[in-house]
């Protein structure tokens, strides 16, 4: 009777959580997709669009060496909260003014909402979750992510369109203000930890070696080359539809959600089913398909629309089986700090992506950038399922 009453709480508390999420996530993929759009506006360049995103994911990665180890001290639960606040009053700070570089400051501000709350997320999740199913509700958590991705940038252009950009930043700051209500009542589990264990573990120094763990280095690896191309989209994908269409931009990100919430209903699952690795590499593959084809975007509108799907589901089937490999294999006791290291090597990927591509559309132009970045990940996925081929075919024989 205990443990179905435990079993309750922990689903209300997912609720409560997703719902936070949702609300929070809306907030971060319209600052992501919108600012790039706001700055041009503001007489910005290309170059103006990379470096607020760069510099946005660099100092939430600077900013988790702090954050994941103080929500395995402290718990979760006050990473949410800094994490929700710094979203909500960030979208409040937009108002004051709109020069380029205050603008790229408040995103530095921002990026302690990233920072704080991304990896407590994850790792609430899978406390919360049933032990055997951490897969299919990693897969839940990262579908309600995605569902924002497919909400809130469409409606935010809308509402920018019909009324103002200080109208979309108000309803951000009403947005974050909400979610914060939803976090403040969550309880978070009693994890069982040991607290000298943690100490020791969860150093700056010591989360840098985590990057060198056996273990743990393929999924950060994978996890960084699929960031470089996720930055270089979010940013640039609006301003390369709305320069070479006249299709509203907001179109690409509703089918990536679509693409992305079918993904992580199935492959969270099957991860848990048939192994992570067989998951994530084909999905970056895919992922890096749909890149290469929105270079055909100037000549032939419809491949838009298949790109899109292809590029949302591929990101998000190689992303939730990269988390649940990650709590598959890291230590308990740090197990908040080793997902704040995996989602500092997505931002790094995704900081990465915004600058370099950033040059790159500047002196190649956005189709060949596009493909260029969908190439890097077809490479590296091909790479990795020729590996696991050549071990799974030397372990057969071994044992002939």
């Amino acid at each position: 009777m205990n443990l179905q009453i435990i079993r309750i709480k922990n689903l209300l508390n997912l609720i409560l959580l997703f719902a936070a999420s949702f609300l929070v996530f809306v907030d971060f993929f319209n600052a992501q997709t919108i600012t790039p759009l706001y700055l041009t506006e503001l007489g910005g360049t290309e170059f103006h669009s990379g470096l607020q995103s760069t510099v946005f994911l660099i100092t939430a990665v600077i900013l988790r060496f702090y954050f994941g180890p103080l929500a395995d001290r402290r718990g979760n639960k006050i990473a949410l909260i800094i994490g929700t606040i710094a979203f909500a009053s960030a979208s409040f700070l937009f108002l004051f003014s709109d020069n380029i570089w205050y603008v790229i400051t408040v995103r530095m501000y921002q990026s302690i909402g990233l920072a704080a709350y991304l990896s407590s997320a994850s790792s609430l999740t899978s406390a919360l979750a049933p032990r055997k199913r951490v897969g299919t509700y990693i897969g839940l958590y990262r579908l309600v992510i995605m569902t924002a991705l497919m909400v809130g940038p469409t409606s935010a252009l809308y509402m920018i369109d019909l009324y103002s950009y200080g109208t979309y930043n108000i309803l951000g700051a009403i947005i974050g203000i909400v979610a914060l209500i939803f976090i403040l009542f969550i309880k978070e589990p009693r994890a069982e930890k040991d607290a000298h264990e943690i100490a020791e573990s969860i150093s700056a120094k010591k989360m840098l070696k985590l990057i060198k763990d056996k273990k743990l280095s393929p999924v950060y690896l994978s996890t960084f080359i699929l960031g470089i191309l996720y930055g270089f989209i979010l940013t640039f994908t609006a301003i390369y539809i709305g320069q070479e269409t006249n299709v509203n931009p907001g179109i690409f990100f509703t089918l990536f959600g679509v693409g992305s919430i079918v993904a992580n209903l199935v492959t969270g699952t099957l991860s848990d089913r048939l192994g992570r690795s067989a998951i994530v590499y084909p999905c970056m593959a895919l992922m890096g398909m749909g890149s290469v084809a929105l270079y055909f975007l100037p000549s032939y509108l419809p491949v838009l629309y298949l790109a899109s799907v292809f590029i949302g589901f591929g990101y998000a089937g190689g992303m939730t089986p990269l988390l649940s490999w990650n709590v598959d294999v890291a230590n308990i006791n740090i197990r908040t700090t080793s997902l704040a290291v995996q989602e500092s090597c997505s931002d790094f990927g995704m900081a990465t992506g915004s600058f370099v591509f950033g040059l790159a559309v500047l002196i190649i132009g956005m189709p060949l950038s596009f493909a260029t970045a969908g190439m890097i990940l077809i490479i590296f996925a091909m790479w990795k399922i020729s590996n696991a081929i050549i071990v799974n075919y030397a372990d057969i024989n071994r044992k002939q």
